[in-house]
């Protein structure tokens, strides 16, 4: 499973606001390594979903919607990304899938993945940091 660049950035910009703190766009991108487009794209589809909360004005920014324990790795993972039922041979005729054991194989990896993803949560991945730090890219 390869995850793509907003929903990457949805779960780094999540990982930051975890301490309390209000973290502002420009803090973000800049401590992200994001362009700022992606950053307020990400933090939108975020707060729609209830798992950011914006405040404006002096002391404002973006904080957690919820705590950081009750947000999951896949349900972040699922509001950016399409679902991927990893048939291996990509085959139109999705019949012929069901009777291949490789089929039921990889279905099986998937949903593994999957419950994993669902058991851990931001909390368990929060950056520790200060505001002077900034985080790698990759």
């Amino acid at each position: 499973m390869k995850i793509n660049a907003v929903t990457h950035g949805a779960l780094r910009i999540l990982m930051i606001c975890g301490d309390g703190e209000a973290v502002t766009l420009p803090e973000m991108a800049s401590r992200l390594g994001m362009p700022e487009a992606r950053v307020i794209r990400s933090c939108s589809a975020l707060a729609r979903a209830g798992l950011l909360v914006s405040r404006r004005g002096r002391g404002g920014g973006y904080r957690l919607g919820r705590p950081a324990a009750d947000i999951s790795v896949l349900a972040v993972i699922d509001l950016f990304e399409p679902e991927n039922d990893m048939r291996v041979c990509g085959r139109a005729d999705t019949n012929a899938c069901q009777n291949c054991p490789l089929a039921g194989v990889c279905a099986d990896a998937y949903r593994a993945m999957r419950d994993e993803l669902a058991s851990i949560s931001v909390a368990d991945i929060l950056i520790s940091h200060g505001r002077a730090h900034t985080v790698e890219t990759s």
